[in-house]
């Protein structure tokens, strides 16, 4: 009952805009651009595969704390956690593994995949300026991991941008903290220079509980960021950055468990530290009708485990990840473009306390792409070789179509392949516990991946509709299993196969940003896949009155199995308020989870409950 009448105080009520959450309304403006479907600029309503861009303005005003709150309102995706703030956390995205849907940082895929899925919850959210997420198999533009979609968090800026400051401090439940300082400054006419630094803090909860094992832990998070980047416009054809990403993450996590030696389950208490330093460099050059572009990378991840609030180190690993990418676009006619480019990287993952030791490899891709539109119909069609140094050589296609029915509607249709190379730690790792069993499986096969997208998208004055119905059918897919643990591929063809539908209306000066996902989630063997949902719906309602701002959002998630054992379905709702004090000074106040719903995401592994944050944000 009480959330009947909570759905219905909240339709009554103010809500700021959250429109970039559906970046298929042509009502956005035409002339935004993007990079991450097709790896060159276009505007998003060209875009054929499913696309969504969230700003900073969009992650200001729901007032997120963490990279996976944004992420997990976006269609088709689910989030699973461990916890809370700091814990582990996966992004699965139409309910393929979470380490099938590629990661990028500015165009970069992620040092962490390397040796496993991208943790979302360890990024800072405070370097983040966008975000752009298309879905479906896109390896045949990206290469391994590529299967579910593509999620690029950008940081940087450009040349184009006009001075600014950004301040923040904040205080919140379990002795929360954060304080936040951002800027772009002009250095002349053709220099920017980009800044921001950050510190958060968490005392947080028993994520957990073990009664009489581990009463009165807490299990915290803290981190430390800074970024800094200088943009330059040489000449009117030539311009280039630099820049450099830090961060630095300690948190505490329950390992509690049988010990062979002891023969007994035994309390362990765990403190983790993450540090990650990023530093690139890029060069782009424009002469009429063609862009050429080339961008240097190279990452560093350290990860430490110590025991019991001791310096006794239970894990050390270290990830290094470099690579280049050169690309090319030229625009043939004004209906025909082309691009294609190289990229290399090189893995290397070093294990310094479970005996995997050091693992290194090379992977290279080439790749082309052409655009072809000629309304009312536009074609794309993406081509790609990857040499790997340990599976040998993959070739991936592409090709989607569109063709507009009439000024308002737009039917969509896509088929691509896809395939992903089983990471270092699914081929390496050991085992930490006293008998040092293996579970990285070195005979592990790759996946491979043929991917089915139609849809249709109507979009009027009133509002906008999208629905897309989807089938993944993915051979060799490799699973963790439990008992004696270990990674392996389930022989056969796993299929996932579901309807997406997205809307964005107003009613009044309410605006509504919906979405359900409807999926069937399979292994070969006909079984649901370990913690993915078959249903789940979304909501955002927005609008802004007089100096007040208002965001609301709602979720739902069906039941889902885990490792011996079903979770129930759960809601949650979140509300946010910005109060104008100023044009330039705003305070801001947050409560998660509401109606303080109990739920776990992960076996075992308490949610929390609700929470309330408050801070002060100035902008000059």
């Amino acid at each position: 009952m009480k959330k009947t009448l909570l759905a219905l105080a909240v339709t009554s009520v103010y809500f700021p805009s959250f429109s970039s959450i559906a970046a298929d309304d042509k009502t956005q403006a035409d002339d935004v651009m993007v990079v991450t479907a097709n790896r060159f600029e276009q505007p998003v309503t060209s875009v054929l595969a499913p696309f969504n861009v969230v700003t900073r303005q969009d992650i200001d005003k729901v007032q997120a704390k963490t990279l996976t709150e944004v992420i997990s309102l976006l269609p088709g995706v689910q989030v699973t956690q461990n916890g809370g703030r700091g814990q582990l956390a996966s992004i699965m995205v139409r309910g393929t593994n979470s380490d099938q849907v590629l990661v990028l940082v500015d165009g970069i895929r992620m040092a962490r995949s390397v040796a496993g899925s991208v943790d979302f919850n360890q990024i800072p959210l405070t370097q983040v300026e966008r975000i752009e997420f298309t879905r479906g198999a896109r390896a045949a533009l990206y290469g391994s991991e590529a299967i579910g979609g593509v999620i690029n968090i950008i940081t940087l800026t450009g040349t184009d941008t006009l001075s600014k400051t950004k301040l923040d401090l904040g205080v919140g439940s379990h002795n929360y903290q954060e304080a936040n300082a951002s800027g772009a400054y002009n250095i002349g006419d053709k220099t920017v220079l980009q800044l921001a630094a950050g510190y958060e803090s968490d005392d947080g909860y028993n994520v957990r509980p073990q009664p009489g094992l581990n009463d009165g832990d807490k299990h915290g998070f803290d981190s430390r960021n800074a970024s800094l980047a200088l943009h330059h416009q040489f000449n009117n054809q030539l311009s280039g950055y630099v820049a450099t990403r830090w961060y630095k993450n300690h948190y505490q996590y329950d390992a509690s468990g049988f010990d062979s030696e002891v023969g007994d389950v035994v309390h362990k208490y765990v403190q983790a530290e993450t540090e990650f330093n990023d530093y690139s460099a890029g060069l782009e050059y424009v002469q009429n009708s063609y862009k050429s572009s080339l961008i240097l990378d190279y990452q560093k991840q350290d990860n430490f485990d110590y025991v019991d609030k001791t310096n006794v180190v239970n894990r050390q690993d270290q990830y290094h990840q470099r690579n280049i990418q050169w690309q090319n676009q030229y625009q043939l006619l004004s209906t025909l473009s082309v691009s294609g480019g190289i990229d290399w990287r090189q893995e290397q993952w070093a294990d310094f306390t479970g005996f995997a030791g050091d693992k290194e490899r090379d992977n290279t891709g080439y790749y082309a792409v052409g655009l072809w539109d000629y309304s009312p119909v536009s074609i794309e069609t993406s081509v790609r070789l990857d040499d790997n140094q340990q599976y040998g050589t993959h070739s991936t296609y592409n090709i989607a179509g569109g063709w507009y029915l009439n000024d308002n509607i737009q039917l969509r249709a896509s088929y691509g392949t896809a395939f992903k190379a089983p990471n270092l730690y699914q081929l390496y790792v050991k085992s930490r516990s006293s008998w040092g069993e293996t579970i990285g499986n070195p005979n592990l096969k790759p996946e491979t991946s043929k991917n089915i997208d139609i849809s249709l998208h109507a979009d009027y004055d009133i509002g906008s509709l999208a629905v897309t119905v989807y089938q993944m059918r993915i051979d060799d897919l490799i699973t963790y299993t439990g008992g004696m643990p270990s990674y392996e591929n389930v022989s056969g063809e796993s299929k996932i196969k579901g309807i997406e539908v997205e809307a964005d209306f107003d009613t009044g000066i309410i605006s509504h940003q919906l979405n359900f996902d409807f999926k069937e989630p399979r292994d070969s063997k006909g079984n649901q896949l370990i913690r993915r949902d078959k249903f789940s719906f979304k909501w955002v309602g927005s609008a802004s009155y007089g100096d007040l701002d208002t965001a609301v959002t709602y979720q739902y998630h069906g039941k889902r199995p885990d490792f011996g054992s079903e979770l129930p379905a759960y809601d949650t709702w979140d509300l946010a308020l910005t109060y104008w004090l100023q044009p330039k000074l705003a305070l801001k106040g947050r409560v998660a989870n509401l109606l303080d719903e109990q739920y776990e995401t992960a076996g075992g592994y308490e949610m929390p409950g609700r929470t309330y944050y408050t801070s002060i944000n100035y902008q000059f």
